[in-house]
């Protein structure tokens, strides 16, 4: 019989081949560990302990055990935890919205644009059949957070039978003892397992991401287990993600909306920037160029800037704006994305004239509200695409908000020398979300930034991110989710030749260089006479108004697709089958098709849509008090049939007027 030594390292290289062979970023990464452990590299932290018929681990430096019990009976407490409620030690992928019978029955009548129109039907009939108090069925995906020995993950998968597993450690070295003592192999076989091990924030977003895009529809309840309270920060980080996909933060009417009004303007002769990956202008080559957004270093910053904003081009986002008027500072850009009818309107009302931007260049979404092309000549006026590509020869932008598109256009156009003012994706040290002047600076209370909440709010949870000037400042989940996406304009379409400074006190932002405006050395004014009409040459020659011919035939394309849309959709609601179990097999069949169509603005809509309400939907057919399913099964699938058919209504419609004229 072999002894307790002789099984733990079997164990360990049995886990490194296992690992080797199925997730070599992970292997690589034990095997530089190992490297520096044995040549004395990396100052040991642990070690295993075996006592009397268990394991432990013990901290060299202090003596302290981690366990400091018999952690097989620790294991067993924790698997004993692992429960089929809904309401124990899961993550909800869904919000619990509720709405009455007269909401709901309004919401029927109107379009498909009107909030909560095509999914509060299926959240309705979901919440009004299934409670927090009953049980799920079946656990299909399963969250790991912290592992110490992993001694109860082979009993909690066993004991969940769960198919996906994301298995999450900070501390490689601790894991790495891990590999002595559980055999993964084993553990996960047949099932699908992602380790996220000491990996930063970035890192991790990508692994949890894949992991949930992973069998998307079993996302309806995300059970987990918790190895001890040091790991409860990475509770906050998934909540966090799970509230800014964009599924929740941009649900399908935006969407929906979006394209409708993009389609539209490609009918009235609007001047489209060509943005293509990257242009060698050399406009901007001696003019320094400041891309101002709505933070609070813009306020804190203001003075500098009125006695300053001459020495640059100033290209400012339309929430700036308010500030920059109150201070009389002359914007020579202005962008704006954001497609909110009330707040635009409310902004454009609060001004008394707009004298301050009579040789200003104006950047426009095309789906901005329409009272920003009565506000504005139109000559003056260019338009981008974001989230969609009607345009071919656009570079895909696709922001969380207004600044980041001003970021990439300015490195588009190739400016060289980029300073960004109010880009700050964080709060102040008081606890402000915006400038002043916002039209929605609010004020938050960052004393509990550090406890972990049982539901996280995109707007006004406050976490921690590294800043710019200083380690770490405060954000929520709705300012942050711009840092990933500038970093990925820097990294797609920053060259060496560009220099890009960070003038805010906010978020750290990758290739950027921290500078304080009291360091600022630039001495030259930029004569401003000729400017606008030098922007509007530049910007007439990257722009079209009409369609090409492949563009045309593209569109063409994408109204063919919409009858395939239609033939999967028929099909899907001609099985007349009463089986929950036919209908979910056809239901994901029907997904799985239109996913898997060429890559078009309605297939990310109806991706959003199915992404949106599929947790609600498998949620309320694997709740184990749930019966009479033959009536759930039709109520279900006529709700789904009449809901997808609502949105592509519109949708088919304004692509028709275009391609049949």
């Amino acid at each position: 019989m072999q002894n307790i030594e002789d099984i733990a390292v079997s164990n360990y290289q049995a886990n490194m081949e296992y690992f080797r062979l199925n997730h070599n970023a992970l292997h690589n990464k034990l095997v530089a560990l190992d490297t520096l452990l044995g040549d004395g590299r990396y100052s040991q932290k642990y070690d295993l302990e075996y006592k009397e018929n268990y394991f432990d681990v013990i901290e060299l430096k202090t003596g302290a055990f981690l366990y400091n019990q018999n952690s097989e009976i620790f294991s067993n407490e924790l698997t004993s935890q692992i429960n089929f409620k809904k309401s124990d030690q899961i993550f909800n992928s869904f919000y619990n919205i509720t709405f009455t019978k007269k909401a709901l029955q309004k919401l029927e009548k109107e379009d498909a644009l009107s909030t909560y129109a095509t999914t509060a039907p299926i959240m309705h009939y979901h919440d009004s059949n299934v409670n927090s108090s009953m049980h799920v069925k079946e656990i299909h995906k399963f969250i790991f957070l912290g592992l110490g020995l992993a001694l109860h993950l082979p009993k909690i998968i066993k004991k969940t039978g769960a198919n996906l597993v994301l298995i999450v450690e900070d501390d490689i070295e601790l894991f790495r003892l891990s590999l002595f003592t559980c055999n993964y192999k084993e553990a996960l076989e047949g099932r699908l397992g992602f380790f996220a091990i000491a990996q930063d924030s970035i890192e991790f977003t990508n692994t949890f991401q894949t992991f949930y895009s992973n069998t998307f529809i079993r996302n309806y309840s995300l059970k987990f287990s918790l190895f001890s309270s040091l790991h409860e920060e990475k509770i906050k980080k998934i909540q966090t993600l799970l509230v800014s996909r964009t599924e929740t933060s941009y649900p399908v009417e935006y969407l929906l909306y979006k394209n409708l009004t993009v389609l539209s303007k490609l009918q009235k002769e609007f001047k489209f920037l060509e943005l293509t990956k990257k242009y060698k202008e050399t406009f901007f080559e001696d003019k320094p160029m400041l891309i101002i957004g709505a933070g609070p270093s813009l306020h804190a910053n203001i003075e500098w800037l009125k006695e300053n904003g001459d020495k640059f081009i100033i290209i400012a986002v339309f929430a700036a704006l308010k500030t920059l008027y109150k201070s009389n500072i002359m914007p020579d850009i202005v962008v704006q994305i954001d497609e909110k009818v009330t707040e635009t309107v409310n902004l454009i009302n609060s001004f008394d004239n707009f004298d301050f931007l009579t040789n200003s260049i104006f950047i426009f979404s095309a789906s901005v509200p329409d009272i920003l092309f009565e506000t504005f000549p139109k000559d003056r006026i260019y338009l981008i695409e974001d989230r969609t590509k009607y345009k071919l020869a656009n570079t895909r932008l696709e922001s969380a908000s207004v600044g980041e598109t001003a970021y990439a256009i300015s490195l588009i156009f190739n400016a060289s020398q980029l300073y960004l003012l109010g880009l700050d994706f964080a709060l102040s040290e008081d606890g402000t979300t915006h400038a002043k002047d916002h039209h929605g600076a609010t004020s938050l209370d960052t004393s509990n930034v550090d406890e972990v909440q049982k539901s996280v709010s995109i707007s006004e949870t406050i976490l921690h991110v590294k800043g710019n000037f200083v380690d770490s400042v405060t954000t929520t989940p709705l300012l942050s989710s711009s840092i990933p996406v500038l970093n990925r304009y820097t990294k797609n379409l920053k060259s060496e030749s560009q220099v890009v400074y960070n003038l805010g006190n906010g978020a750290y932002l990758e290739q950027t260089i921290p500078l304080n405006i009291s360091d600022m050395q630039l001495e030259f004014k930029i004569d401003k006479k000729e400017i606008t009409c030098a922007l509007t040459n530049l910007f007439n020659r990257y722009s079209l108004k009409e369609l090409s011919t492949q563009e045309m035939q593209e569109l063409n394309k994408k109204w063919m697709q919409i009858k395939e849309f239609h033939r999967l959709i028929d099909d899907f609601q001609q099985n007349t089958s009463s089986n929950k179990d036919i209908l979910l097999q056809n239901y994901s069949s029907m997904m799985q098709n239109i996913l898997n169509s060429f890559e078009s603005e309605l297939k990310e809509i109806l991706t959003v849509y199915f992404l949106a309400i599929a947790p609600y939907v498998i949620d309320l057919f694997n709740t184990k008090e749930l019966s009479n399913l033959k009536k759930h099964t039709k109520k279900m699938k006529s709700i789904i049939v009449v809901q997808i058919k609502r949105l592509m209504q519109l949708y088919e419609k304004e692509l028709q007027s275009i391609v049949e004229n």
